[in-house]
């Protein structure tokens, strides 16, 4: 259980000359490090190789979702609430993130809001029920929540370990939800609600975050209606909170992501297949464009999206030392 499934460690490169630059070690908790022997990685396992994590040179963490739910990667929800137990407690995921202060780094969660499993409540109570206090949670194709739009029309996926999953979307066009999920996010910026963030994460990672929610015409205009007021709220509590918006179609640079969803960071994907193809020119091009906006891009070789950088280059050990220099 030892073995590291997924090490993502990000050079953010900032334009602005206010900018502090920063390393961030994006982790899946799961497969990190067991610390109780249970062979499931958890968050005492993070807090005990933080001097491992400093000895790199990481000065920040990406933790993946923390959420309990039956995906083992845990993007789908089955309570946004609740800290998978896998991983710990609130009591252990506290410790970590004060320690992590303490040390001067910093630390961010990944959450994907836009979708729940079926165990969830907004879910199980508003199915069948137009009655539910949650009707307007799900996004239904009829008014007797008999149709749920499913994560890209799938109504059941098949999980890793065989069991059966539904996935499905939320109703971002309620501003029920919007305040729940701007509830749900404070929480996490500042759990004891003392005013103080030693407790509380620096920033999010929005998942899969788009204007027109999948492409499907019905949960459109996001930008405005949903993350740009989200947004603007939440830095209303700590104005220091970083965004970073994982941008929909990775063959764009996200410039829509800074002037019209307001987020602070985006990935620079295009970077990260120019440095693949081993192509200057592609490169140059693609780092003109990345950095020429003066907004934070985080440059990348692989992620838990992607193939692994070793695998497309072959293993080949310049051209590894090459993408690592250049990462």
């Amino acid at each position: 259980m030892k073995r590291l499934l997924l090490i993502l460690v990000f050079a953010t490169q900032f334009a602005t000359a206010f900018a502090q630059s920063e390393v961030i070690y994006h982790v899946f908790q799961r497969s990190f490090f067991d610390s109780n022997g249970d062979g499931q990685g958890d968050l005492p396992g993070m807090q005990q190789k933080l001097d491992y994590l400093q000895d790199l040179g990481v000065t920040a963490i990406l933790l993946t979702p923390l959420y309990e739910s039956d995906f083992y990667h845990n993007y789908f929800a089955n309570d946004f609430e609740k800290i998978d137990p896998a991983y710990g407690s609130m009591q252990e995921y506290l410790a970590l993130v004060k320690e992590v202060h303490r040390r001067k780094m910093k630390i961010y969660q990944d959450v994907e809001m836009q979708y729940v499993t079926g165990k969830h409540r907004w879910f199980i109570d508003s199915y069948k029920n137009p009655a539910s206090p949650f009707s307007r949670f799900i996004y239904y194709d009829d008014e007797k929540n008999e149709r749920p739009y499913w994560f890209f029309g799938i109504p059941e996926f098949t999980t890793y370990n065989n069991s059966k999953q539904q996935i499905a979307v939320v109703n971002m066009k309620n501003l029920a939800v919007r305040q729940y999920t701007l509830d749900l996010l404070s929480h996490w910026a500042d759990p004891n609600g003392d005013g103080i963030f030693d407790d509380g994460v620096d920033g999010f990672r929005l998942d899969h975050m788009m204007d027109d929610l999948d492409y499907s015409g019905k949960l459109n205009h996001l930008f405005a209606d949903f993350w740009t007021p989200l947004l603007t709220d939440l830095r209303r509590k700590n104005p220091a909170l970083q965004i970073v918006a994982e941008q929909a179609n990775w063959a764009t640079y996200g410039y829509e992501y800074f002037t019209e969803g307001k987020v602070d960071r985006v990935f620079a994907f295009r970077l990260k297949y120019a440095i693949e193809s081993f192509d200057k020119k592609k490169i140059a091009e693609a780092a003109d464009s990345s950095f020429g906006m003066g907004k934070q891009q985080v440059v990348f070789i692989e992620n838990h999206d992607t193939r692994r950088f070793a695998t497309a280059v072959g293993q080949h050990p310049g051209k590894l030392r090459v993408g690592a220099a250049l990462n």
